[in-house]
């Protein structure tokens, strides 16, 4: 039943027919983006490819650590040039000086260079709806084309599931949609 609802059938990713293909995870905080980029990478390393992760969350405190560990137990590279916002800051959403649009430009270019096929792209996001995040994933998107747009919602969200898949939608837009924590 849930498959039905779903659509009915799995749609394989778009792979680029000049590599590296982008894939780009977007979402809110919480929602599980940063370890199905280990996730994924893993799977498409399974499959042959050989993925790179780039770290593009510089806001939320330790994303970028986190992100490289993940890559570590994946067995994949992690593209991370800006330390992001460490864990010792007292915000929520702690102030970094990095630019995620030139990170994410600088990864691809990294991955091309080193023959990475893939690259997954593991943005921020935030505890609620707004217009940054929107316009930072819009930026990120609009600067690198990626060839796949995922965006990555808690399966418990509950009845907000609709308002945020909307928000995105009509913010960012996306190719696809991973339910997490199922």
């Amino acid at each position: 039943e849930l498959q039905d609802i779903l659509g009915g059938e799995t749609r394989r990713l778009n792979l680029a027919k000049n590599p590296p293909t982008v894939i780009m995870l977007a979402g809110l905080q919480g929602a599980g983006k940063t370890t199905l980029a280990g996730k994924l990478a893993k799977h498409l390393e399974g499959k042959g490819h050989a993925p790179m992760l780039v770290a593009c969350d510089l806001q939320r405190p330790g994303a970028v650590d986190q992100l490289r560990i993940v890559g570590e137990r994946a067995g994949v590279k992690t593209f991370a040039p800006d330390p992001g916002t460490s864990m010792d800051s007292q915000h929520e959403m702690g102030t970094s000086h990095g630019d995620p649009v030139d990170v994410a430009k600088r990864g691809i270019a990294e991955a091309k260079q080193k023959q990475h096929d893939v690259v997954i792209i593991d943005t921020a996001g935030r505890l609620g709806i707004d217009e940054t995040l929107m316009t930072q994933a819009r930026n990120i998107r609009d600067a690198v084309n990626p060839d796949e747009v995922l965006f990555v919602i808690d399966s418990m969200i509950g009845q907000d599931a609709v308002q945020t898949a909307e928000a995105f939608r009509d913010g960012v837009d996306f190719t696809g949609v991973v339910l997490t924590k199922l």
